[in-house]
């Protein structure tokens, strides 16, 4: 038996090294998908979401998995609106304009919103010191790291790519905590297919408000299609499964590893691949961020056990 947990136990930490990798080449690969000016980045992430989510639902609908009740997929559809409409069509339209690694140390920053909205709207909490260091620590790394890009600032695009991704990192900091406190009681695989597929219809009918010639304006070369076939395959459905697995065998402590590595990936791969920004005030600001981090989600792991041994 206990050959067994160890086997299973060791296969999570391979799942939690995969999601804490590809997650992290996300960027990169939608950087790639879009530098050649042709696609905007509402229609890769409409494409990219909804041909995810209908080939995830349609997987899980012919394992025989039945769909939620009404009421669950009206959640489901708010919180793929929310998290993957507008959260990552948005992080997407950014990456047009800033450099990849950038926009994932930015986006890290995304437990300090959650820690304020999930205080307003899921319960109000003690701001311990540990608490308040995290969140002033996430908030100097992100300025830091935009000190190195004072520059960059004077050009209008690559201001509209900063304010884009801070309202992708609320926008989906708030659907991250209405997804928790909903919690729905659904098959967390068919529950992520839905998800998909409804935050990619409503990015769709952005797309076509808009009008798709406006945002399409040339032939969609390989790497546009490679980086979506990579986008689903890695993105989508090997590092959600991944993740899925290891929440179910490691403690969610430990699963929350990933969110520290991601953005080391990203900078790391921009620096090599795409020729972007690497040095000292980047290295330490992004550190900052991570420990920040590290901090906020090691103040509420405390107060959840709190919690949990008063009721006990």
């Amino acid at each position: 038996m206990s050959l067994v947990k160890l086997n299973n136990k060791t296969k999570a930490y391979i799942a939690l090294a995969a999601v804490s990798f590809f997650w992290g080449t996300t960027y990169l690969a939608i950087t790639i998908g879009l530098e050649d000016g042709k696609v905007h980045g509402l229609f890769m992430s409409a494409l990219r979401q909804s041909l995810a989510g209908f080939i995830l639902v349609g997987w899980m609908l012919l394992s025989g998995v039945k769909l939620p009740p009404k009421k669950i997929i009206i959640q489901l559809a708010i919180i793929g609106f929310m998290l993957l409409c507008l959260g990552n069509g948005l992080a997407t339209w950014a990456i047009q304009y800033i450099p990849s690694g950038l926009g994932s140390v930015m986006s890290a920053i995304g437990p300090v919103f959650i820690a304020i909205f999930s205080y307003f709207l899921v319960g109000k909490f003690r701001w311990s010191p540990q608490l308040i260091i995290g969140m002033l620590l996430g908030m100097i790394g992100v300025m830091g790291i935009s000190f190195d890009y004072l520059e960059d600032f004077l050009n209008p695009k690559f201001t509209l790519g900063i304010i884009l991704n801070i309202l992708a990192t609320l926008i989906w900091s708030l659907g991250s905590v209405f997804a928790a406190k909903w919690k729905p009681n659904i098959n967390l695989m068919m529950g992520a297919g839905l998800q998909m597929l409804f935050g990619g219809a409503a990015t769709w009918i952005i797309v076509l408000i808009i009008g798709v010639d406006n945002l399409v304006i040339g032939p969609i070369g390989f790497k546009f299609w490679g980086s979506i076939a990579y986008l689903i395959i890695f993105g989508s459905f090997i590092s959600y499964s991944a993740f899925m697995y290891t929440l179910e065998n490691l403690p969610a402590a430990q699963a929350s590893i990933y969110a520290y590595i991601n953005p080391v990936v990203a900078v790391l791969l921009g620096w090599m691949i795409l020729s972007e920004k690497l040095n000292l005030i980047t290295i330490l600001s992004m550190l900052t961020v991570i420990l920040g981090v590290y901090l906020v989600n090691s103040s509420f792991l405390k107060e959840k056990r709190k919690k949990e041994s008063l009721q006990a």
